[in-house]
């Protein structure tokens, strides 16, 4: 018997797959796709070197399921046009034997005006974001909302054809699916719209979108924001139902994403990275969400996990997997070392030359500049870091 805190110990999901120990590498933003949601050899040389480690998984970032949801310059995965980039994007992310995850997500209120074309954005409701400047998204009808489950579903069975063991759902950092289980921004009444059990409908549909694309031997994952900190958002025991009913429809892990495990800090609407967040709540959400989901489905913690000492903590407090992405970024052979036992080799900075960033470490320069466009987010050296 392993340890409960072990993380170099495997893990079988429900759907059958084995993970080789705890460690993911985490979903992180590119930005650095061709405009046609293409990938290009800058991310795929990024992937390929991180996915060489031995992570049990590796999760893409986030694909785009319909052309209007874009939020960033990333991967897409609407039709065939996007196969042959998507098989590249697999094959470098299992290039060391573990789990390829494909993550797939709709911007909603918060996709780029220049990316989306004419119609604009559109949400839940005709509510802008808390971001600086945004405008009044177009609200949903029924039809299209049936629409982008079937966009969700046909991103999923592409994502298998690709190559891709599973295929992790966004719903999380306020994109569409995140927007409508928050009561920020759907003021809804049909259907989609309401209390917590109301707005469960929607991510409860996409899950079985895709789980009915991909069939029950595929993985698939799904990522939460544990509670929003933003005055009327939903709170921890909200999205504890959620999970309660994404592990009862057969969902196999929940993926809690927040900015550390340890602080209590879900990533913020605005994106104003600087501001200091009060608390709202004290409990711990990897606790939380363990409870509900009760052994139905993995828990991943992701956020701060630089050292052995992280994994061990964030295990202990009830996930079943780590999800590694900062770490991962200074140090792309952090995996390796940390199994080797040689910690003291890892590097826990960046360079402080935004050149050396890119070619040192393998990260496409759209990324790197987009990665030092977040104060302190990240330790560089030379300046002073979030802890």
């Amino acid at each position: 018997m392993h340890d409960i805190a072990d993380p170099w110990a495997p893990l079988r999901l429900n759907s059958g797959a084995t993970l080789s120990n705890r460690f993911m590498l985490a979903p992180m933003t590119t930005n650095a796709s061709d405009p046609d949601g293409s990938v290009t050899e800058a991310e795929l040389s990024y992937l390929a070197r991180r996915g060489a480690g031995e992570f049990g998984a590796a999760i893409t970032s986030c694909a785009y399921v319909h052309p209007e949801g874009r939020s960033w310059q990333g991967i897409g995965a609407c039709d065939d046009t996007h196969l042959d980039s998507l098989s590249a994007v697999a094959g470098a992310m299992r290039g060391g034997g573990g789990l390829g995850l494909l993550q797939i997500y709709d911007g909603g209120r918060i996709a780029l005006p220049d990316l989306v074309g004419p119609q604009g954005i559109r949400g839940p409701s005709p509510i802008p974001s808390a971001r600086p400047n945004a405008a009044v998204p177009r609200e949903l009808t029924g039809r299209q909302i049936g629409e982008l489950f079937a966009a969700f579903g046909r991103a999923a069975e592409l994502g298998v054809r690709a190559g891709f063991d599973g295929i992790e759902i966004h719903g999380a950092n306020h994109y569409l699916i995140h927007q409508f289980f928050s009561p920020r921004a759907n003021q809804r009444t049909d259907r989609w719209g309401g209390g917590p059990e109301e707005r469960t409908r929607f991510p409860l549909a996409v899950a079985e979108s895709v789980r009915d694309a991909v069939g029950d031997a595929v993985t698939v994952g799904f990522r939460i924001t544990p509670f929003e900190s933003e005055p009327g958002g939903y709170t921890l025991d909200d999205s504890a139902l959620l999970a309660d009913r994404l592990a009862a429809a057969g969902v196999d892990y929940v993926h809690i994403s927040m900015d550390n495990f340890r602080t209590n800090s879900p990533q913020p609407e605005d994106r104003d990275w600087t501001k200091t967040r009060a608390r709202v709540e004290t409990r711990n959400p990897i606790e939380a969400i363990a409870t509900a989901v009760a052994g139905r489905s993995a828990v991943v913690a992701s956020g701060g996990i630089r050292t052995l000492c992280d994994a061990h903590d964030a295990l202990r407090s009830g996930a079943d997997l780590l999800a590694v992405g900062r770490a991962a970024l200074i140090d792309p052979e952090w995996v390796d070392k940390m199994k080797a036992g040689a910690h003291h080799q890892i590097r826990t900075q960046l360079p402080a030359d935004a050149d050396d960033i890119e070619t040192t470490l393998t990260i496409p320069p759209r990324m790197v500049r987009y990665l030092l466009s977040r104060p302190g987010w990240i330790p560089r050296a030379g300046q002073d870091s979030r802890p």
